[in-house]
């Protein structure tokens, strides 16, 4: 399981996966991240080192330490000869301080070291083997247990320095204490929590991170010095410090082949192959300057002061050797003076007590299976990469992050990259989108085309009803007023024949009257008749003198009989007249009905025009607002 993560600062810059020795350790299958495969991944750091963004980080166990350590847990601390390398004037000040906090012992790995050599040496010796790979680097360990599992038998089964030390203090020290690593690598933590190491150690605390946890708080701290004496294990850091270590025991003719750095060393492993006349050990450390300048040490660190004090360190460390002594050798493993032989029989001696296999470990297969497509499997990817040609398929621009376009589409068909991280498939999705948006582009403006030809059309009915409408609105108006006109012309001849009406009843009246008149003048008249023929009898008797009077009596006669046959005639006139002046009446009455009746209507007429009039007002304004919108769009 992998201790690298990635966090939201990752652009899928994919320069992760162009710098990782291991191929199946990123997944791109969602455009824009990089994921880690924590089974695939070795946690070699250097997609830390090449991230500028910062989107790799790591975890470690430095914040469980420090609680552990305030809630009362014993602890011992190992450190890593490295760190005396990379802060040398503050060191013994640093372990004053986490003494000070309750930490139980503090001890160098470099004693630890020794003892790895001393298991080497002795396992050499045992069993005769050639080549075999060193185990001090966890990186390493898990490439070989992942990638090149063939190797595994070739993997020196010996615990690591801080292994060694660690299972010295449980079984020959007899500490119960966690024991907490203080650590310049990431991938220790992979080494720690591997069943094969027998939970020996609890926390792997990075230098960054435990540096940056204390800040300036050990500056007030008393000085504090590690507890064992060590040898030459102190080199074990540096590039070549096992060769240098293995040499000294069994001489500079011996050959020991040392390996560095990311790509040069899985390069060299997926090369290797183990040969009777290679050399006795392959020294190999995942990273360039050794554990000097590991995965998990501060980046700002002078490293020309490291080297410097790691020169001191070599030289510091021969000078002490040479005085040192151990009880029941006459020389000490370390004395320079010394042949090969003598300091490895020392060496012997020294640890003659420690029991060989309890230093021995094992290594299990984690075999990651990377499927290979067939010829027809990757002709399918690479259609769907939009990549037909030959050409097309062998662009090799590394956009990706791998060297090749067949590696991509190894990785596709493995699960875990995509075809959307591929630029050559990228640009050919945007040339096709350019294409169908240009051709699109063609289309909308054929259809705008049509569409302003349609709305011009539009706009001249538009504007042709509006005036059509404006017309029928004055026309309207118009027949509103002559309407109104009518109405009051109709209003005023209902008046007149109103007062004609009237007139008729008051002629009826005289005629009436008249008649009543007649009468009397037609009684007179027969009045007036005797009269005459009485005075005409009169005049009779009267003789020759009555025959002025009878003349006057006859013409007085003949008056009254002109009279009445005046008035006789007259009467049978107003008789025949009296009829017709009523119907008259009937005829004016029904007329002045009928002329209210079409008043009515002639009104509800204007007042519909004048409603009439009030929409097409209406519907001329909305029509030039339509109208007006349509020529916007």
């Amino acid at each position: 399981m992998s201790y690298i993560n990635t966090n939201d600062f990752c652009t899928g810059c994919n320069k992760c996966i162009r710098n990782c020795p291991v191929f199946p350790s990123n997944r791109a299958v969602e455009t824009g991240k990089v994921d880690v495969e924590t089974d695939a991944c070795i946690d070699c750091g250097k997609c830390i080192d090449v991230c500028s963004h910062e989107a790799r980080v790591y975890t470690d166990d430095t914040d469980m330490f420090f609680e552990d350590l305030k809630e009362g847990t014993k602890i011992t601390v190992v450190i890593a000869p490295a760190f005396i390398a990379n802060y040398p004037n503050e060191y013994k000040k640093i372990l004053g301080y986490i003494k000070k906090l309750g930490v139980s012992h503090i001890y160098s790995v470099s004693y630890g070291a020794d003892i790895c050599t001393w298991g080497y040496l002795r396992y050499l010796e045992r069993t005769g083997k050639k080549g075999m790979i060193s185990s001090p680097c966890p990186a390493v360990v898990s490439y070989i247990e992942r990638y090149r599992t063939e190797l595994i038998d070739s993997l020196m089964p010996v615990y690591s320095p801080v292994m060694c030390m660690a299972k010295y203090l449980r079984k020959y020290e007899g500490s119960r204490d966690k024991i907490a690593f203080l650590s310049p690598c990431i991938a220790k933590k992979s080494e720690i929590n591997d069943a094969n190491c027998e939970n020996l150690i609890s926390y792997n605390i990075t230098f960054k991170n435990f540096m940056e946890h204390i800040g300036d708080a050990y500056k007030t701290a008393d000085e504090y010095n590690d507890e064992l004496q060590y040898g030459l294990g102190s080199l074990y850091p540096m590039p070549g410090g096992l060769k240098e270590n293995v040499k000294w025991f069994l001489g500079d003719d011996v050959s020991v082949r040392q390996v560095e750095g990311e790509h040069e060393a899985y390069k060299f492993l997926d090369d290797y192959k183990p040969r009777a006349n290679g050399p006795v050990m392959i020294d190999i450390l995942n990273c360039g300057s050794g554990c000097l300048f590991g995965t998990g040490t501060q980046p700002d660190i002078d490293e020309q002061k490291v080297y410097d004090e790691i020169s001191n360190q070599r030289k510091n460390a021969k000078r002490e050797v040479k005085r040192s002594r151990f009880k029941g050798t006459k020389i000490s493993s370390w004395t320079k003076n010394a042949g090969p032989a003598e300091r490895y029989k020392a060496l012997c001696e020294q640890f003659k007590k420690l029991d060989l296999n309890d230093f021995i470990r094992n290594y299990t297969e984690k075999k990651i299976e990377m499927k290979t497509p067939s010829a027809a499997e990757q002709s399918k990817i690479f259609k769907d990469m939009n990549k037909t040609t030959t050409a097309e398929q062998c662009i090799d621009c590394g956009c990706c992050g791998f060297d090749s376009c067949k590696e991509m589409v190894k990785a596709i068909y493995n699960g875990i990259n995509s075809k959307e991280n591929c630029i050559h498939y990228i640009k050919s999705v945007a040339e096709n989108e350019r294409d169908e948006i240009g051709r699109l582009h063609r289309e909308e403006k054929e259809k705008q085309e049509r569409k302003d030809s349609m709305i011009a059309d539009i706009v001249e009915r538009f504007d042709s009803l509006s005036m059509s409408i404006s017309e029928l609105s004055q026309a309207n108006e118009t027949s509103a007023g002559e309407a109104t006109d009518m109405s009051k012309s109709i209003s005023e001849v209902s008046d007149r024949c109103n007062q004609l009406n009237e007139s008729l009843k008051v002629i009826l009246e005289f005629i009436d009257v008249y008649k009543a008149t007649s009468a009397d003048i037609t009684g007179i008249a027969g009045q007036t008749n005797m009269l005459s023929l009485n005075a005409s009898i009169e005049a009779a008797r009267a003789g020759e003198s009555g025959r002025g009077f009878a003349v006057v009596a006859g013409q007085i006669g003949s008056l009254a009989a002109e009279t009445r046959n005046l008035i006789t005639k007259n009467n049978a006139q107003a008789d025949e007249t009296l009829p017709r002046m009523q119907l008259c009446i009937d005829v004016i009455k029904k007329l002045v009905e009928e002329m209210e009746n079409i008043n009515e209507k002639v009104s509800t007429i204007a007042a519909t025009t004048e409603e009439i009039a009030a929409q097409s007002q209406s519907l001329h304004k909305m029509s030039s607002d339509i109208a007006e919108s349509v020529r916007l769009i």
